[in-house]
């Protein structure tokens, strides 16, 4: 599956990391389902809880590569159960925005619904009504605000 969130990266004038392919290789192969759906078949990819772009931006480039902020979500969605997770539970519907708290609710709050259960979803709607803001609409102390929350998450090794 191609990277949906290239042009986000490219709008931050942020690059992958050379390893960053066999980190991903390496995820899959350790969680090779989507953890929302656990859809066999579906087309995953490998989703970063704080989105690569911010953890550039915001000086924190390991947690690109670091397995504390990866997950596997779906990509697309069909008949059969998969629902397009990585969009809709990883980004709110929004590649630049984000959602922190995706493992919980990929894996329990949300866990099984399809595109369309989602999108009708009370929860769902209010989560995505209070994402949090774009990289690009944070002042300078919201960025430090946040890149204090990705400290404390995953604390650097």
């Amino acid at each position: 599956m191609s990277d949906p969130g290239a042009h986000v990266a490219a709008r931050y004038s942020v690059v992958r990391s050379a390893r960053w392919k066999d980190v991903a290789r390496v995820h899959l192969a350790k969680q090779p389902q989507c953890v929302a759906c656990r859809h066999p078949g579906a087309p995953v990819c490998v989703h970063h809880i704080f989105p690569f772009h911010f953890c550039v931006v915001l000086g924190r480039p390991d947690l690109e590569l670091d397995e504390r902020n990866l997950v596997t979500l779906c990509g697309e969605s069909d008949v059969h159960g998969a629902g397009d997770h990585h969009l809709l539970l990883g980004h709110f519907d929004d590649y630049e925005s984000m959602n922190l708290r995706v493992r919980r609710d990929a894996e329990h709050e949300l866990h099984g619904m399809t595109a369309t259960q989602l999108k009708a979803n009370a929860k769902w709607i209010a989560l995505a009504r209070s994402r949090r803001p774009h990289l690009g609409a944070m002042d300078a102390q919201m960025r430090e605000e946040f890149r204090a929350l990705m400290d404390e998450t995953f604390p650097q090794r």
